[in-house]
C-alpha cells in the first residue's frame, strides 16, 4: 500500500537527474493528509529536531518505523505526528498528518527507506511498489488481501477497520487492526458469531468469517 489513501502524487524521486542527491520521495496526498504506514513495524523514532546544528533538523516532525527486514522508514515534514516510540504499527495505521515543517517548500512527505545500517538507502519507490516517476499514484488493492494466515479487506489502497462488510450477500467484520474477525464477539453491545472456518451449518455453507444469523428454527439465513 501507499502511505496516502487515494491519490498519492510524486512531486520529486529518488536521484533522478533534476535531484540526484535527493534519498526519498516527496509524495503529496490529493485526497487526504493522513500518513499511513504501508507495513507492519516498530515505532522507532517520533521527534522533531530543532538544533539546526544536527542536519536532521530538516525533516522537522518525524517518524521512523523499521519494518520485520529491519529496514527503516522515514516520514518527515509532517505537521503532526499521532505514534510514540515503542508502537507496533500495522498497514493503514495513521503515523500523523502531512505538513510543512523543517526543510520544506510546501506540503507533502518526504518518504524515505534505509537499510538497518541507517546509512544505505533503498529506493523508496520500489518499496512502494511504483515507478520512480513524478506522477500520481493509487494503491490500487481493492476487497480481500491475506497476510501470513490474516485476511483484510483492502478499500483504495489500506485496510479498513473497525467496520462492517458485506461480500457475496455475507457480512464480515474487520478489527481494530483490520484482521478479518471470527468466533463470537460483541459490537455495541450487541453479540454475533462469525463462523470460525469454511463449514456447512444447518444445511448451507458458510465462508470462514461469516456472520452466522438464524431463524427461529435454527436454519441458516444468508444475509
Amino acid at each position: 500500500m501507499l502511505i496516502f489513501q487515494g491519490r498519492n502524487r510524486v512531486t520529486s524521486g529518488y536521484r533522478l537527474s533534476d535531484r540526484p542527491d535527493h534519498n526519498g520521495l516527496d509524495i503529496v496526498g490529493d485526497d487526504s493528509h493522513d500518513v499511513l504506514c504501508p507495513v507492519a513495524g516498530t515505532v522507532k523514532s517520533s521527534t522533531i529536531i530543532t538544533n539546526k546544528a544536527d542536519s536532521t533538523w530538516e525533516w522537522g516532525n518525524y517518524v521512523r518505523v523499521d519494518d520485520a527486514q529491519g529496514n527503516r522508514l522515514f516520514f518527515c515534514h509532517m505537521a503532526s505526528r499521532a505514534v510514540s516510540v515503542g508502537q507496533k504499527v500495522t498497514p493503514g495505521d495513521k503515523l500523523g498528518g502531512m505538513g510543512n515543517t523543517g526543510y520544506s517548500f510546501g506540503a507533502h512527505t518526504h518518504f524515505e527507506v534505509r537499510k538497518s545500517d541507517g546509512r544505505t538507502t533503498i529506493d523508496p519507490a520500489a518499496y512502494l511498489g511504483i515507478p520512480n516517476a513524478k506522477g500520481t499514484y493509487t494503491g490500487g488493492k481493492s476487497g480481500w488481501v491475506q497476510a501470513a494466515s490474516a485476511w483484510y479487506w483492502y478499500e483504495d489502497g489500506a485496510p479498513v477497520k473497525n467496520v462492517w462488510r458485506k461480500d457475496g450477500g455475507w457480512w464480515y467484520r474487520l478489527g481494530p487492526d483490520g484482521k478479518m474477525l471470527t468466533g463470537l464477539i460483541e459490537v455495541d453491545g450487541k453479540g454475533y458469531y462469525l463462523n470460525q472456518s469454511r463449514a456447512t451449518v444447518g444445511g448451507v455453507y458458510v465462508p470462514q468469517g461469516a456472520c452466522v444469523i438464524t431463524d427461529g428454527s435454527g436454519r441458516v439465513v444468508q444475509p
